[in-house]
């Protein structure tokens, strides 16, 4: 009896001496921090040849000269592969690397407006990334101009890594300037089961990367249908209010001025008395600052802050009514969350429509939208005149 409890023994630490039998050593495995999709080959237009491309870091080429690294080497090198799945490409990768790829740092998933412009393909990808389990879902996805792959190459003298350059360029874009807060893998999840439409950010190099413009995905189509351009954008991120700082450039006396954002407040309702032409009221409330000017005022003057206001929520208004217009009449994309208002407050009325809201009867087109904004110029800076 001695013998055989001995040996369980034995046995059970056996078991905890071989536990870590599958540690990979972190020196031999390649930290994924982006990954680019592009369409290799069209000639099967429903199943067509794709191809990937991994951003492994080089660890070597980020430390500096200082702390006895290469200093001018590269921080990171770019695997490309071909195939008609993520899985094949992701084994061919693995085949032509050294080391193990490893994906959990993964922070930025680019894919080519062609790839997006496929229908169902965007999202067939994306949810092969949602299943695996190595990767973050709060992964941040866009839209590339041009070839996808083409944005990893993209360095600045700050960002050795073109993949963490395209993330903190979104995040501090959205903390700064306004723009629509990124959306990751698992917002997208959500977005393609309810059929939802949604915007993702646009990039496109130039001298720098620009994002200036919105990619749309039309929920019906399941997949993207048209470009936002930078004033459109301006329209939509007034209407959703989630984003307080942010610059408005307003003309007034034939010269250009620049208010800042510091509080914005936006409130929706809709009136689906009449099923034909529901109403949506969008009140919006601005208050900020004059940063700039091209023309010397007296901001102490009430006509002219009265006067400046007015021309403030005159072109806020415009930009919205632009966006709606593109909305309704080019891309028959509810990317203003109308229908959202309809289901939760108007159950029954989004019953009936539904099935035709985006297609068919199509009533998202005869929404009759009704504008309200008000603003506030709180301050103009350092002195109570611009020079």
């Amino acid at each position: 009896m001695k013998k055989i409890n001995m040996l369980s023994v034995l046995l059970l630490f056996s078991i905890f001496l071989y536990g870590c039998w599958d540690v990979v050593n972190i020196e031999d495995r390649g930290f994924i921090v982006g990954s680019a999709i592009d369409i290799e080959d069209e000639e099967n237009v429903k199943d067509p040849k794709l191809t990937i491309t991994n951003q492994m870091v080089l660890p070597a080429g980020m430390v500096a000269p200082s702390q006895g690294g290469g200093g001018s080497s590269k921080a990171f090198i770019n695997y490309t592969a071909k195939g008609k799945s993520i899985y094949d490409m992701e084994v061919e990768v693995a085949a032509i690397s050294s080391k193990a790829p490893f994906y959990e740092h993964l922070a930025v998933l680019v894919v080519s407006e062609d790839v997006a412009k496929k229908e169902h393909l965007f999202s067939n990808l994306l949810d092969t990334y949602i299943r695996d389990v190595n990767i973050r879902r709060g992964m941040k996805a866009v839209v590339a101009k041009g070839d996808a792959k083409d944005l990893l190459e993209f360095t600045t003298p700050n960002d050795k890594l073109p993949a963490l350059h395209i993330e903190n360029l979104l995040n501090e874009s959205s903390k700064q300037v306004g723009f629509l807060k990124p959306k990751a893998i698992g917002d997208l999840e959500e977005f393609n089961l309810q059929k939802e439409s949604y915007v993702l950010p646009y990039l496109h190099i130039k001298e720098y990367l620009e994002y200036k413009s919105g990619a749309v995905f039309h929920g019906k189509k399941d997949k993207m249908v048209g470009v936002l351009n930078d004033q459109e954008m301006n329209g939509l991120e007034l209407i959703e209010g989630e984003h307080t700082t942010k610059i408005i450039e307003f003309p007034f006396k034939e010269k250009t001025f620049a208010f800042k954002v510091i509080r914005l407040k936006s409130k929706v309702k809709v009136n689906p008395k009449n099923i034909d032409k529901i109403k949506v009221t969008i009140d919006i409330e601005l208050e900020g600052i004059i940063k700039e000017s091209f023309k010397q005022e007296d901001f102490n003057d009430p006509k002219v802050i009265k006067a400046v206001q007015k021309a403030i929520s005159k072109e806020a208004k415009s930009s919205i009514e632009k966006t709606i217009k593109k909305g309704q009449e080019e891309l028959g994309a509810d990317i203003f969350g109308v229908w959202q208002k309809l289901e939760s407050k108007h159950y029954d009325i989004w019953k009936k429509v539904k099935d035709d809201w985006e297609e068919g009867k199509y009533y998202f087109k005869d929404v009759v939208f009704d504008i309200n904004i008000k603003t506030e110029v709180y301050s103009t800076g350092a002195t109570n005149k611009t020079k």
